[in-house]
């Protein structure tokens, strides 16, 4: 599924996770109305060993003439511990596809978070490749055990 949206909005669907995973991709995530940072929910990635790659994406078509967009969410975990790679643990990650849908390159790590955390707000705004038609965004527990709470999952043009 590929979404479009307009360059000043938003241009995740349903980043609020207000609409249980409409608009994403669903590998063993849960809506928890129990833990959250705005509205009545937030996403739940719950894991029980470091062995699995579990979470959520959705892909967008970027907008033509957007340069630069400032990716965003709220994150908190519960005991989360990585699995023996580097790049394991609590993971917010965008990839850029061209207009085959092949990935471009590695993604961009926004967030990896291991232990516990309160909720905390990341950020990075990232120019857009030449010849990118869409991105990925990734929200997982990557080979990591523990709880990953998501709200209010952002894509925004700056300039």
């Amino acid at each position: 599924m590929v979404n479009s949206a307009p360059a000043q909005k938003n241009m995740v669907l349903n980043g609020g996770f207000e609409d249980e995973f409409f608009g994403w991709n669903n590998n063993g995530a849960m809506q928890t109305p129990y833990n959250l940072k705005s509205g009545k929910y937030s996403c739940a990635i719950v894991t029980h060993n470091t062995g699995n790659w579990v979470g959520i994406d959705q892909i967008v078509e970027i907008p033509k003439k957007v340069q630069n967009i400032m990716f965003s969410a709220w994150i908190a975990t519960t005991n989360v511990v990585k699995g023996k790679d580097d790049w394991d643990g609590a993971i917010f990650t965008v990839v850029f596809l061209d207009s085959q849908d092949k990935e471009m390159k590695d993604g961009v790590n926004i967030a990896q978070i291991t232990g516990t955390n309160d909720w905390t707000f990341y950020k990075k705004t990232i120019k857009m490749p030449d010849k990118a038609y869409s991105f990925k965004i990734l929200v997982a527990m990557g080979n990591a055990s523990g709880t990953m709470l998501v709200d209010d999952v952002s894509a925004v043009k700056v300039e």
